[in-house]
């Protein structure tokens, strides 16, 4: 009787191992599932941000450059397409809604849409762009709530799906950055940074540099007589921002050199015409490499080098009534896009292999009122756009930096303001999206 109560336990105990058993493999592939679907999950999220990323940011530089909401959703459209056919990133097709037969994309997975408050963002063909003045586009892209495949995981139920998206635009105005020109233009301290501390003419408060031919931004920002000057004697607008003598300014005005500085911050004068290191380093981005600066990867020649045919004792007369001889930002903008585009060109002015905007200088807008000429210090009141207009003759009495004041323009790095509406040097970057990261 003993026997049989113990062989009849046995069997209860080999019954309940099975059913433990059971239940731990359940587990096991409860858990194999949650990971191996988790980290495809992941992995795909990472990849269609990586490529909203990507198309909002190309989308901004568009919509900066031409304010065409059309082909600022073009090259989002490209810059995706550009991510399917990249290598590792196939279910991007699905999740980006790719035509199998022709890698184009299809906006039916994706939501392209533009903002000038970063608030509301609508289509491009409910846009309206703002009247009577300047405005910002940014642009949002969204991939929403796109299925995946499940590789385990549909055994417990529930959806597996990724969203993403992106918000870029111009930044708030650069109060730190490189490559500064060592040049500097007098500013009136008694102003703010939204006039470029009397930069931005007050009968043109929406003045736009890719438009309108202001004769009052043409300036001689390195005059050919130190008296023509607002340092005083000795200067001529030139900067000693550590660099190695007048080799030092050569190298910096062809942009070989990085030279940092921060608004705020206090700088010294170089005293000195420098006529031979300016015209030599200038003129590199005129693609003339007649000094000892040798053309490399960043100094390069603009792509567009047409100018303008003016002297400091008579661009003002040239500019403000509309002579021959006259050449402003907005000529520049329009015929090299008409040559980028394949439009009408002339191509004795046009290098293809150039670095579009070569022309423009970052400058620092210096407080000059209390001046005192020779070698001294002054205050950095904020960083401005210098457009050259044409090269520097390498004469003595005929060396003056000709050029115009822009309302603002863009480079590749520096710290940021916190303030969107500042002018000045900016930068296209990605903002937090005010609207949640992939809720369209």
């Amino acid at each position: 009787m003993m026997h049989a109560k113990q062989t009849l336990t046995m069997k209860s105990q080999q019954g309940i191992t099975l059913v433990l058993v059971s239940l731990l493999m359940l587990i096991l592939i409860g858990m194999a599932a949650f990971v191996i679907d988790l980290n495809h999950q992941v992995l795909n999220k990472t990849r269609l941000q990586n490529a909203v990323d990507a198309a909002a940011l190309a989308s901004a530089v568009v919509a900066d450059k031409t304010s065409n909401v059309y082909a600022s959703r073009s090259a989002a459209i490209d810059t995706l397409n550009s991510y399917v056919a990249e290598s590792g990133n196939a279910e991007l097709v699905d999740l980006l809604g790719v035509n199998a037969s022709g890698n184009s994309f299809d906006t039916v997975n994706a939501n392209i849409t533009f903002s000038t408050d970063l608030q509301t963002f609508v289509t491009a063909e409910a846009f309206v762009a703002p009247t009577g003045t300047k405005y910002d586009i940014y642009t949002r892209v969204v991939v929403d709530s796109v299925p995946l495949t499940q590789y385990l995981s549909f055994i417990f139920g529930g959806d597996k799906d990724v969203s993403a998206s992106a918000v870029a635009g111009r930044s708030a105005s650069i109060q730190t950055t490189c490559n500064i020109a060592p040049v500097a233009m007098c500013g009136n301290p008694a102003l703010t940074d939204e006039t470029a501390w009397g930069y931005i003419p007050s009968n043109y408060p929406n003045y736009d540099s890719t438009r309108d031919k202001v004769p009052d931004t043409i300036y001689a920002i390195k005059p050919s007589s130190h008296q023509n000057g607002e340092l005083g004697p000795g200067n001529f607008q030139l900067l000693d921002l550590g660099l190695n003598g007048k080799d030092g300014v050569r190298d910096a005005f062809a942009g070989a050199t990085e030279n940092c500085i921060t608004a705020g911050q206090a700088i010294d004068t170089e005293t000195g015409k420098g006529t031979g290191p300016v015209a030599q380093g200038i003129n590199t981005r005129f693609g003339d490499f007649t000094g000892p600066t040798e053309e490399g990867e960043t100094v390069k020649s603009d792509k567009y080098i047409e100018e303008s045919n003016v002297t400091e004792s008579n661009y003002k007369d040239i500019y403000e009534n509309n002579k021959p001889g006259a050449f402003y930002y907005a000529d520049y903008y329009q015929k090299l896009n008409s040559c980028i585009e394949g439009n009408s060109c002339n191509s004795q002015y046009y290098d293809a292999d150039g670095l579009e905007g070569r022309r423009v200088l970052q400058v620092p807008i210096i407080d000059c009122s209390s001046s005192t000429g020779g070698k001294q210090t002054v205050t950095v009141l904020g960083l401005g756009c210098f457009f050259l207009t044409q090269k520097v003759k390498q004469q003595g009495n005929d060396s003056e930096v000709i050029g115009q004041f822009l309302y603002d323009c863009g480079i590749n790095n520096g710290s940021t303001g916190i303030d969107p509406s500042d002018n000045g040097l900016f930068r296209i970057q990605l903002y937090k999206d005010p609207l949640g990261n992939g809720a369209s």
